[in-house]
């Protein structure tokens, strides 16, 4: 009879145990969750205009270092146009038609 109420007593710990277990590893699998979505995410008009804005200043540092030598700047130039081209081009948040825009305004873009 002894050996039935300490089986019982056991089963009860084990019981308790593993319910305090599961609650330590819901709280945990919460407390990550929670961190991982309260990521900040930025809208895909910023990351455009992110990705536009860096591809300006690039070719404006491009026209500054080679104002003074034309050829080397058509170059350069070239191999950066072409280098933006097949970018947007890969890029998802770019329509083909708004890469032509960002491309003939990079082919405008003089210095100031």
């Amino acid at each position: 009879m002894l050996r039935y109420i300490n089986l019982k007593k056991r089963e009860k710990m084990d019981i308790l145990n593993l319910l305090i277990i599961s609650l330590i590893l819901l709280l945990l699998y919460i407390s990550i969750r929670k961190t991982i979505l309260n990521k900040s995410y930025k809208p895909e008009g910023v990351k455009k205009q992110e990705i536009i804005d860096s591809y300006e200043k690039e070719m404006l540092e491009l026209l500054e270092k080679y104002n003074l030598n034309n050829d080397e700047l058509l170059k350069k130039k070239k191999e950066f146009l072409i280098r933006v081209n097949h970018e947007l081009s890969m890029n998802i948040f770019f329509e083909k038609q708004e890469a032509q825009e960002i491309l003939q305004k990079l082919v405008n873009l003089k210095l100031k």
